[in-house]
C-alpha cells in the first residue's frame, strides 16, 4: 500500500539560513598563534516549522521516521571579490529519528549528532529544534597561514534535506559578513 502524500496538506514558508556568524576569541594574533574561529548558523522557516510533534506523529504513522540534514561549512579569507578557503567541513550529517515515547507526546524525536556520539533526547520542542537546526562549529587555523596584515574572515554555510512526507526536499546556503582580524 503506497504512503499517503501529505505534503499538499501543509503550507510551510520557505526555508532559509539565518544569522551566519563568525566569531573569534580575539582580534589580533601573532604569527605563532592559532586563530580559533567559530561559525554558527540557524535553519529557519518551513523546515523549522515542520519540526514539531504533531507533524512527527503523522509522519511516524506513515512510516516516515527519519529526517536527515546534511551540512557543509567553511571558513575563508575574503580578498576583493574572491574568497580563499582556509578550513572546511565537507560533509556532516545530523539525523532526527522519530520514536514511540510515553511522555509528553506519543511520538518524540531523538537527535543523532554528526560526531557519532550517543543519541540525544531533547527536553522540549524548542530544545529539539535547537539541537537539530542550530549549528556551531569551531575551526583552528595557524595565523601564519593567513599572512601578516588585516584579513576578513567569512563563514559559508550550506544545508540540504531530502523529501519527507511533510516537506519537499530542499537546500539553502548563506555567507556571513566579514570579521576583520589582524596578524601582526
Amino acid at each position: 500500500m503506497p504512503l499517503k502524500d501529505r505534503r499538499s496538506e501543509y503550507s510551510w514558508g520557505p526555508t532559509k539560513i539565518d544569522k551566519v556568524v563568525v566569531a573569534t576569541d580575539k582580534k589580533a594574533y601573532s604569527p605563532s598563534e592559532t586563530v580559533s574561529a567559530s561559525v554558527s548558523f540557524r535553519v529557519v522557516g518551513g523546515l523549522r516549522e515542520a519540526f514539531h510533534p504533531d507533524v512527527w506523529t503523522v509522519a511516524w504513522e506513515d512510516f516516515d521516521k527519519i529526517l536527515r540534514l546534511t551540512m557543509r561549512l567553511s571558513l575563508g579569507v575574503q580578498r576583493t571579490a574572491l574568497t580563499r578557503k582556509v578550513a572546511e567541513i565537507k560533509k556532516e550529517v545530523r539525523k532526527a529519528s522519530f520514536y514511540w515515547s510515553r511522555d509528553p507526546y506519543r511520538i518524540w524525536a531523538m537527535i543523532v549528532p554528526e560526531d557519532g556520539g550517543p543519541p540525544q533526547i531533547p527536553h522540549n520542542v524548542e530544545d529539539a529544534k535547537s539541537r537539530m537546526l542550530d549549528v556551531e562549529k569551531t575551526f583552528r587555523v595557524p595565523a601564519s597561514s593567513l599572512g601578516k596584515g588585516r584579513h576578513g574572515l567569512v563563514g559559508s554555510a550550506f544545508a540540504k534535506w531530502g523529501r519527507r512526507s511533510f516537506i519537499e526536499k530542499g537546500s539553502v546556503a548563506e555567507r556571513s559578513k566579514p570579521l576583520v582580524v589582524e596578524v601582526e
